[in-house]
């Protein structure tokens, strides 16, 4: 047995000596890349972080100047301090510093909040939009001017829920503290700009309401894009999420696709804390990304052992060839030679059952018939019914036949061609071979007597016949048919009475066909316009062993005549 897995145990254990010299060689290079790029994304978190702690830094800057004057500074005061921060690095990002003054609604507020918009602007304009809120935060200063900006003055934050939840965060805080994600306002109504806001209160030294609220409005991609983009530039793909990551908490994507790159598809997560938010960033690497160390060694390490191990097992291989051709031409030997013997003893099986199987019919014929001429014509016909059965078994390599099929075939023999199979509408059932040859028999008798002595003799006979599953006591399956002839006038006595009565037929061969052979049950009802016949038979007696069967299927079919 060894030396016949030679070949096979010599190329796999060279292989895999060098697959797991390979695999190490991977596993220490993909380790050492990444941690080259979880450093490249603790860069860029860097980056992002630095330059959110600027803008911080900066808006605290200008809460200073309000506090040395202790009170809101003239807005050309506002104006010279903004343009000194403007030249600085930290404002690139930032759309703009303004003050929005903290106010209750009412009219007295709303003319003081235009009067100052008019002193610093020009601005004929009321706070905006209107609001039931008890507070107003109107923006009574905004800069760097610009079309913008001035299209945002005098608009009411505290009036949007999500500006609101900040300002009342920062408020009851008494500290910096960032927004959720918002639409910015700017002149274009129909470019929006997806942003987010800081806001500070501003305290004076005799009360603790604030006089108002220091803001600004960051534009999300220009923040990331000037944390990012600046020298040397990073081969990274941004995925952000204000929280959670869900499509509405979505705030920032990278423009591109990232790498499809097999060692460059597992993401870096991290947060970033933003003033009292919590942002979730994913970063992958971009389609610019090259790992530092490229794995084409292992991979010649890995096809260098294969072909090694090839080499040798065909070495092996080549010195077992004769042995195995002789070994494949004794076991085909013995192979035929037992199919042979199996296919003997199967005929033999099958051709004493068939012997049998004729003799009780032949037997049952004789008892039954009037005469030589009536024993052949009908000892003939169910032999010709058996073997219609047979060659539907013979279809399917002797193992099983389908109901409706057999059933169909046997009408169309006695009913013509031109029988209407597509009203026949009981589940499919797939028999097995005793069950065929039960049925078929007794498909023949119920045929051959409905054309003799039932509904078929007159053009108005119906015929109706269906059949189903049903369950029984103890959890047991039954095959139900049913086999009824209705004629619209009444039939002869002898004629009605004839499948009853005649016991060749139906107190011998359905009989024991369906108790003996099927372990089923016949009942027979006849009545002046016809005859009632129901066979109920286990289903696992009938089934074919590959089909399940499911209970309750089918529904009642009609075939007529």
């Amino acid at each position: 047995m060894f030396y016949r897995l030679q070949p096979v145990l010599v190329f796999v254990v060279v292989t895999l000596v060098g697959m797991l010299t390979a695999v190490a060689s991977w596993y220490t290079i993909e380790q050492a890349n990444r941690l080259a790029f979880v450093g490249i994304a603790e860069d860029a978190i860097q980056r992002v972080g630095d330059r959110l702690e600027s803008h911080m830094l900066m808006i605290k800057s200008v809460e200073a100047l309000f506090q040395a004057t202790n009170e809101v500074p003239s807005i050309e005061e506002f104006k010279v301090f903004v343009s000194y921060l403007k030249k600085t690095e930290q404002f690139n990002g930032v759309r703009g510093l303004g003050f929005a003054r903290y106010v209750p609604s009412g009219a007295e507020s709303d003319a003081a909040i235009s009067a100052a918009l008019r002193n610093n602007y020009g601005l004929s304009r009321l706070p905006w939009p209107e609001t039931s809120e008890a507070f107003r935060t109107p923006i009574i200063m905004l800069e760097p001017e610009d079309e913008g900006k001035r299209a945002a003055l005098g608009f009411d934050m505290y009036s949007e829920p999500v500006r609101r939840a900040a300002i009342l965060s920062a408020h009851s805080e008494k500290r910096l503290r960032s927004s959720g994600r918002v639409e910015l306002v700017t002149e274009n109504a129909q470019d929006p700009q997806a942003g987010f806001l800081m806001y500070i209160p501003v305290f004076t030294s005799k009360s603790d309401q604030p006089l108002g609220f220091i803001f600004a409005p960051f534009r999300i991609p220009s923040l990331f894009e000037s944390a990012l983009n600046r020298p040397p530039t990073l081969p990274i793909h941004i995925v952000a999420w204000d929280g959670e990551p869900s499509d509405t908490s979505l705030i920032y994507r990278s423009e591109g696709q990232p790498s499809d790159r097999m060692d460059a598809r597992t993401p870096v997560v991290k947060s970033i804390e933003v003033a009292g938010n919590t942002w979730n960033v994913e970063i992958r690497a971009s389609k610019n990304y090259a790992p530092p160390v490229d794995q084409t060694r292992t991979i010649m390490l890995a096809i260098a052992s294969l072909l090694l191990a090839a080499a040798l097992a065909a070495s092996s291989r080549a010195q077992q060839r004769t042995i195995e051709v002789g070994e494949a031409l004794r076991l085909q030997s013995e192979r035929a030679l037992s199919d042979r013997e199996f296919l003997l003893q199967e005929m033999k099986h099958r051709i004493k059952n068939m012997i049998a199987r004729v003799l009780a019919m032949s037997r049952q014929t004789a008892r039954s018939a009037d005469s030589l001429s009536d024993f052949t014509q009908s000892f003939g016909a169910r032999l010709q019914a058996m073997a219609a059965s047979q060659d539907l078994l013979a279809r399917t390599s002797w193992k099983s036949a389908d109901l409706k099929t057999l059933l169909v075939q046997e009408l169309q023999q006695l009913f013509g061609n031109d029988f209407d199979e597509s009203t026949l509408k009981g589940p499919s059932v797939e028999l097995n071979e005793v069950a065929v040859q039960a049925f078929g028999l007794a498909f023949h008798e119920l045929a051959t007597n409905a054309l003799k002595y039932g509904s078929a003799q007159s053009d108005d006979g119906k015929l109706d016949i269906w059949w189903r599953f049903e369950p029984g006591s103890q959890k047991e399956e039954f095959l139900v048919f049913s086999w009824q002839e209705r004629s619209k006038t009444p039939l002869d006595e002898q004629n009605s009475n004839a499948l009853a009565r005649k016991g060749g037929f139906g107190t011998k061969l359905l009989d024991a066909t369906m108790r003996a052979e099927l372990g089923g049950s016949i009942i027979i009802i006849p009545d002046e316009y016809g005859i009632d016949v129901t066979i109920k038979v286990p289903s696992k007696r009938v089934m074919a062993d590959h089909q399940p069967t499911k209970p309750g299927a089918g529904k009642d079919s009609h075939a007529q005549r």
